[in-house]
């Protein structure tokens, strides 16, 4: 019988040699090979699938990675931030966010980034952004700081930083409690240091078309063990199977069956052990995988820049302040006096079989869910939300490096559209 492995290799091969590509520039090229099949299989081979070995090896590897104490694999970046805000808001904490409490949000996010400071009876606070980071602009900041103010969620847009710096030092004076959404910005490092690990807590997201992959998936870091043991025992029904005091719950409680105690509320937010094992892969060619993105951008913009049509149509945003980046998508912004076309331009751009996106939601505050929920917000408050919700967007940045001929093919197309 052939080795199992090599025939997975073999089969890899060939349906990749007869794949029909995703058009001319998908979002998300192939970021993963037999290698991440081949674990995954051995895996399944072994008959476990829930939550074990795998996902515990993944999460002190990337513990180690990004320099925080704790890890917690999730099923998704979404319930990361579920997850790091039920632990904030959890009264079996010492110090913990109460009902009403404020939590100041950037108003360019995404919807998990929001809601879950909702669903805790948090209310968020929008502060406005900076088009030329994308990120969280502090002159609005240190104005939404009010003696209601109690925690601050860092949104690190597109692979970019938040100012983290004066955010730290804002939340050092003001006592806040800052969680990361790091879900766009894996490997990204301000100051010499991972974004995600800077913070009380530290979220990240590995669905498909992010830094790393593993379908869908997440992880929260943390450094204290108090948070690690109540993000363990909500992530899984409130149960007392994982936490450092297991032994003296027990026995403080002998009514209850001590294989089924539940001692807090909670959720299953459990990963599976087929994500780990691809996890495990995809984080030894995250360094390898983020130089390509970032490489890839860098020409992208010079042949642009070098193009005989090129007229600064478009600005891109820079880096934070002490940040190395690493770009999630190509972003640009249209010249404000050419923001009439936005729409047209990208319905252009999917035309020619370039695949783009709005830069993650837009301006938060126009989304009608915030309506349902009794939130008002007047979108005009934040105008450098709006420059990005009107001129903004972004496509992929491949994890494989583009050809010269791709990328002058892309040059062409983006110029020629005509703006006047």
């Amino acid at each position: 019988m052939a080795d199992w492995k090599q025939v997975i290799r073999e089969e890899w091969k060939s349906r990749m040699e007869r794949a029909k590509p995703g058009g001319f520039f998908p979002l998300v090229a192939q970021g993963f090979d037999e290698r991440e099949i081949i674990a995954t299989v051995d895996v399944l081979l072994t008959g476990r699938l829930t939550m074990a070995d795998q996902v515990r090896k993944f999460e002190a590897k990337f513990a180690k990675y990004i320099g925080s104490k704790y890890a917690v694999m999730v099923n998704s970046g979404s319930s990361a931030n579920l997850l790091a805000l039920a632990v904030a808001a959890n009264p079996m904490r010492k110090k913990f966010l109460k009902p009403g409490d404020e939590v100041l949000v950037p108003a360019v996010c995404w919807s998990t980034s929001v809601w879950p400071i909702v669903q805790m009876g948090l209310k968020p606070v929008f502060v406005d952004v900076s088009p030329d980071t994308l990120n969280i602009d502090l002159k609005d900041l240190r104005r939404k700081i009010t003696s209601r103010t109690k925690a601050l969620m860092a949104v690190h847009i597109l692979g970019n930083s938040a100012p983290m710096k004066e955010v730290l030092a804002l939340a050092r004076k003001h006592k806040l409690l800052v969680l990361e959404d790091t879900c766009e910005s894996l490997g990204v490092k301000a100051d010499g240091r991972y974004l995600g690990s800077m913070g009380d807590f530290g979220c990240y997201s590995f669905y498909y078309s992010h830094h790393i992959t593993t379908g869908e998936g997440g992880m929260v870091v943390c450094n204290t063990q108090e948070d690690y043991d109540l993000l363990k025992c909500l992530r899984a029904h409130g149960w007392s199977r994982e936490l450092s005091n297991r032994e003296a719950l027990e026995k403080a409680n002998p009514q209850v069956d001590p294989r089924f105690l539940f001692v807090n509320l909670g959720y299953n937010l459990r990963p599976m052990e087929v994500q780990a094992a691809f996890g495990l892969c995809q984080l030894d060619r995250l360094a390898t995988m983020n130089r390509t993105r970032n490489a890839n951008r860098r020409r992208i913009i010079a042949a642009l820049k070098a193009h005989p049509k090129w007229a600064d149509q478009m600005e891109f945003p820079v880096a934070g302040e002490g940040t190395s980046p690493v770009w999630f998508g190509f972003v640009a912004l249209l010249k404000a006096e050419l923001a009439s076309h936005q729409k047209s331009f990208l319905k252009y751009l999917s035309l020619c079989e370039v695949e783009n996106r709005p830069v993650v939601s837009g301006n938060f505050t126009r989304q009608p869910g915030l309506k349902l929920m009794g939130i008002k917000c007047n979108p005009h408050d934040y105008p450098g939300a709006e420059a990005i919700n009107q001129r903004g967007f972004f496509f992929g940045l491949h994890t494989e490096e583009l050809t010269d001929d791709r990328i002058a093919r892309l040059a062409d197309l983006m110029l020629n559209y005509k703006f006047k």
